[in-house]
């Protein structure tokens, strides 16, 4: 019988060692799977970068066989695009997914409210409230005031508006009620929450059947969920959570690059800034880095433009904007072309993301910052200009009126005078002697000066 060698066991060894120690990971990693769940926190607005960011969570709790994917969320609301995608992941995910409200003063506002209803399981925390799913737009919220009114007219004469934002009302209505079916809960206030913007606390939807459970964190949750029996994709199955191992799972550099993109508020000074250094590079061309740097700002906010639903009209304002904001520079208007570039700026960034699809608005704290930085700007070039103008000239002809010079002599009405170190020709109404002082009042086309004999104070 063959005997191997002692070197021959030794490389046998180093190459079967990178195979033993795969299948003890593998063995390893199972053994873990069969009790963990897969966390990811949500602290902000809705977006498609949130869209993406649970999805990659939802392939990742498949993938390794967690028993549940649990969302910690806290969110203000955000795109209507990315709360469909969102509960239909949810509605359709093969793993259980739990959205808890957490901490302690945090909401489930507009799209939260669908994202919660939607889980297999719905929990908050103490001190936390849920509600207001009402889509509201800047026109819709006048309207409301006149409510009564309105119904006394003929329903023709509403205008386009009115008609497109009771349609998204009842899509959204209609929307909410079916998911609220799909998981048992009262359908009655869901639908509620969208067309009277009802908003309740953690203990009253605890009672109203709008959630399963209060938990004060985690782990707690995790506790007091276990054993439970719910339905995913038709299958009931029951949850295992107590003690499980939990995997945090964080946004990836470009999901975090598209959620701060996706923000109305960032998106608005990336284009400020961009105008800002096109404008200064305009009106001083060579300076190069506030034309780049403009440039870049300018098409981080144009990708912004892709990712959120804008108003044509705001944008409309906005080149409009800058329009005038350009022709200051080369217009000497004192100032009236840049006022009206302000103000249109003003409007347009108010209405830029006004839309029925979305509940995410520029802050009107970030418009008023940008609109005065670019006030300040031109209110800089406008005063340089008026300072420009009152200054007295130091070179060129210009620079010699007011200049005195001494006569040399006088020939046949021609005087010559002596002035910043050159010999001029000139010409005085006044007679004027060798000697005498002149002071130069105007350079003539023929290369002449006018003066005029000048009185010592």
């Amino acid at each position: 019988m063959y005997k191997l060698t002692r070197r021959a066991k030794i490389y046998l060894l180093l190459i079967l060692l990178p195979f033993i120690i795969t299948s003890i990971s593998g063995i390893y990693a199972y053994s873990q799977s069969k009790n963990s769940i897969v966390l990811i926190k949500i602290d902000g607005m809705i977006n498609p970068a949130i869209s993406d960011y649970i999805r990659f969570a939802l392939e990742k709790a498949k993938e390794s066989s967690a028993n549940a994917l649990v969302i910690e969320m806290d969110t203000p609301g955000g795109l209507l695009s990315s709360t469909k995608d969102i509960v239909k992941m949810i509605l359709n995910s093969e793993v259980p997914v739990v959205v808890y409200i957490h901490p302690s003063g945090s909401s489930a506002t507009s799209a939260g409210v669908f994202i919660t209803l939607s889980a297999h399981v719905a929990a908050m925390n103490e001190g936390t409230s849920i509600g207001a799913a009402h889509p509201v737009s800047i026109g819709q919220r006048g309207n409301d005031k006149k409510k009564d009114t309105e119904e006394e007219n003929d329903d023709s004469e509403k205008d386009d508006k009115d008609i497109m934002n009771e349609k998204i009302e009842n899509y959204a209505a209609s929307f909410i009620e079916s998911i609220a079916e799909k998981r048992g809960r009262n359908v009655q206030w869901a639908i509620d929450a969208v067309r009277n913007s009802a908003s309740i606390t953690s203990t009253e939807a605890l009672e109203k059947n709008v959630i399963d459970i209060i938990s004060p964190s985690l782990n707690d949750l995790l506790t007091r969920i276990d054993g439970r029996k719910i339905k995913v994709n038709e299958k009931e199955i029951i949850l295992t959570t107590k003690d499980a191992s939990i995997h945090n799972i964080e946004m990836s550099a470009k999901q975090k690059l598209i959620n701060v993109l996706s923000t109305p508020d960032i998106a608005l000074l990336l284009i400020s800034l961009g105008s800002l250094g096109l404008l200064l590079e305009f009106y001083n061309p060579g300076l190069i880095f506030p034309g780049v740097a403009g440039a870049i700002c300018l098409m981080l906010g144009f990708v912004s433009f892709q990712i959120l639903p804008f108003n044509y009209g705001g944008v409309v304002l906005l080149l409009i904007a800058v329009g005038l904001l350009i022709a200051e520079i080369y217009v000497t208007s004192f100032g009236l072309l840049a006022t009206g570039g302000i103000i249109s700026f003003i409007f347009g960034a108010l209405l830029l993301f006004d839309t029925p699809e979305s509940d995410i608005r520029v802050g009107f704290g970030v418009v008023i910052s940008a609109a005065s930085a670019i006030a300040l700007f031109f209110f800089f070039i406008v005063y340089s200009l008026i300072k420009v103008r009152k200054h007295r000239f130091y070179t060129g002809y210009e620079g010699m009126i007011g200049e005195i010079g001494e006569v040399l002599n006088t020939v046949d009405g021609v005087v010559k005078i002596f002035v910043q170190g050159e010999y001029w020709n000139a010409k005085s109404d006044e007679i004027v002697n060798k000697g005498d002082k002149v002071e130069i009042i105007n350079v003539m086309s023929n290369m002449k000066l006018r003066v005029k004999k000048h009185k010592e104070e």
